[in-house]
């Protein structure tokens, strides 16, 4: 599949590569330079291939509330929530963001996991009204210091006070505009959702806006290095049916622990009380320039401790950076390590996650930047 704006992205002098299903945009000829970009100016992005369901029908609220892990957003509260859809043994089937609409519930999830989340929850529908079907509205991404400036600009007026996760509305020339703040790049990032009709012009306007900050267009390679510098982990990669949320360290942010029950409530709720995981989502940094493969198994002496995720060059860190599961005794930041990378036994330093955040977007101490 292509994106809506392909020819445009081709006009731009966009480079392609498959994602999936997805043929998507890698870089415009500089991935470093849409990189820094995006850490030091604004940076716009289609990613309007990344996964919505609109959640309708007289029985969405009670249906959901009964599966999710956290509790539903509120209704004219213009927050959205983050929750999973669990395994009975606590395992992460889906992990997504739901955000409160007039006509529904605007559920946001990795474009990998789409069909396969929305054929989890029509399984325990049986005789509830609830509708899940995917909106004719694409998605765009601007990021970076200057973001908010640009946001203003084409809204003509002062932006709303907005936390992680809030999200305004408003009809400019005639379209629907959606806007939630969330930060999947570790700067200051809006998602603009529109129907396709108007995506088109909503790139143009946005290019031509924010020309005065030099907006420059953002492809995935350099997405993928400020996904793994702000240590957002994501489906497919960190997150799968055999990852805990508490594993992933999600739990704060993803589970509520006073809700009623849903599938795999007991199990987490037991590893709150009693229990502890064995393996956790932590950062490495290596020695050497040779970028390891997903999954490739780490090592302390001979025992093998863990496995990776994600692999990229930082320009922050200065050095290849990863995301992986490391088991328990070996997570403290400074221990030692081994990665095997093109059969050779490479060093690499346990981190702390994330590698970069800006100071300027909340969050928890203790949590990952999402």
């Amino acid at each position: 599949m292509q994106l809506p704006l392909h020819k445009i992205h081709q006009a731009l002098g966009a480079q392609f590569a498959v994602y999936g299903t997805w043929e998507l945009p890698r870089h415009y000829g500089d991935p470093l330079q849409e990189y820094r970009s995006l850490r030091e100016n604004l940076a716009l992005a289609d990613i309007s291939h990344q996964g919505l369901l609109l959640v309708t029908g007289a029985d969405h609220t009670s249906f959901l509330n009964s599966l999710i892990s956290n509790d539903l957003p509120k209704a004219g509260e213009n927050a959205g929530t983050y929750a999973f859809f669990l395994t009975a043994k606590g395992k992460i089937l889906a992990d997504f963001f739901l955000y409160p609409l007039p006509e529904g519930l605007l559920m946001v999830l990795d474009y990998e996991n789409v069909e396969k989340t929305q054929s989890h929850f029509m399984r325990f529908r049986l005789r509830s009204k609830v509708e899940m079907k995917t909106p004719a509205w694409g998605r765009l991404l601007v990021s970076g210091p200057k973001a908010p400036k640009l946001i203003e600009k084409y809204i003509g007026e002062g932006l709303p006070a907005l936390q992680e996760k809030s999200f305004f509305e408003k009809e400019i020339d005639g379209a629907r505009l959606i806007c939630i703040k969330r930060s999947i790049t570790g700067e200051t990032d809006f998602h603009l959702y529109t129907p396709l009709e108007k995506l088109e012009p909503l790139w143009h306007r946005l290019l031509s806006d924010g020309a005065e900050w030099d907006i420059r267009p953002l492809a995935q390679d350099a997405l993928e290095i400020a996904r793994i510098e702000a240590g957002v982990p994501r489906y497919g990669t960190e997150l799968n049916d055999n990852i805990l949320p508490v594993e992933a360290g999600l739990q704060n942010e993803g589970i509520s622990y006073s809700k009623g029950c849903f599938p795999g409530q007991e199990v987490i709720a037991r590893l709150k009380t009693y229990g502890h995981v064995n393996r956790k989502l932590s950062g490495l940094i290596f020695e050497g320039e040779d970028l390891p493969e997903p999954g490739a198994k780490v090592f302390q002496g001979e025992k093998a401790v863990g496995w990776l995720t994600s692999a990229a060059h930082s320009p922050k860190v200065g050095k290849i950076i990863a995301m992986a599961y490391l088991r328990r005794e070996v997570l403290n930041p400074g221990i030692r390590l081994t990665v095997s990378v093109n059969s050779a036994q490479v060093l690499a330093t346990v981190a702390t996650l994330p590698f970069y955040s800006n100071p300027l977007i909340l969050s928890k101490s203790n949590d990952i930047v999402r």
